[in-house]
């Protein structure tokens, strides 16, 4: 084959071939699922928690109800942290910071499924979430040993009561005794008066 007649072949061998690649790319791109805005996803976590803190009870019931079957329903990374954060957020009936660490522990456990805005938001909650659950122990104990204080303190009280009216009954007793020592000195001395 002649040198002229092997370009054009191979022109066409190359113009074939990317568009093949062309063609598997585009397939490949239509396959992936559509790109998360990192910032809109936060967002919506946010604007979540937002309308819990600012809503009535009702709202807040409504709000718990409906991330909570979401989560039931398909417990995937964004239903998980949507239902972690409220139940994180506290100034509500259903806050259980110990459940939403649980929660978010298991979310951050997989760093690969996170968006990175949502790691951040994730390890900042449990943060916080931990800051609060030491201090909530630490209230307990604080009440606990308040309590065995008052207690022990109740206790001596009662033993001192006990005592002062132990002492009190005692010195009844024995003035009791000295007045009817008296009273048996005055008749004997009434007698001998009388009786000369």
């Amino acid at each position: 084959m002649r040198h002229d007649a092997i370009i054009p072949v191979l022109l066409a061998c190359a113009l074939a071939g990317g568009c093949a690649i062309l063609d598997d790319r585009t397939r490949a791109d239509a396959e992936l699922p559509p790109a998360v805005d990192d910032g809109q996803m936060v967002a919506d976590y946010l604007a979540t928690l937002d309308r819990l803190g600012r809503g009535g009870a009702a709202e807040q019931a409504e709000i718990l109800e409906a991330t909570r079957t979401a989560y039931l329903a398909d417990p995937s990374t964004r239903n998980r942290l949507r239902y972690a954060f409220v139940l994180a957020a506290p100034g509500h009936a259903a806050t259980d910071s110990v459940g939403a660490r649980r929660l978010l522990g298991e979310s951050l456990a997989t760093p690969e499924t996170l968006l990175e805005s949502e790691r951040a938001l994730a390890e900042l909650m449990v943060r916080e979430l931990d800051v609060r659950l030491a201090l909530a122990q630490e209230i307990a104990s604080l009440r606990d040993q308040a309590i065995a204080e008052e207690r022990d303190s109740i206790s001596s009280l009662n033993r001192r009561l006990q005592q002062e009216t132990a002492e009190k009954d005692r010195l009844r007793r024995e003035l009791e005794e000295a007045r009817k020592k008296l009273e048996a000195i005055a008749t004997l001395e009434g007698s001998d008066r009388r009786n000369p």
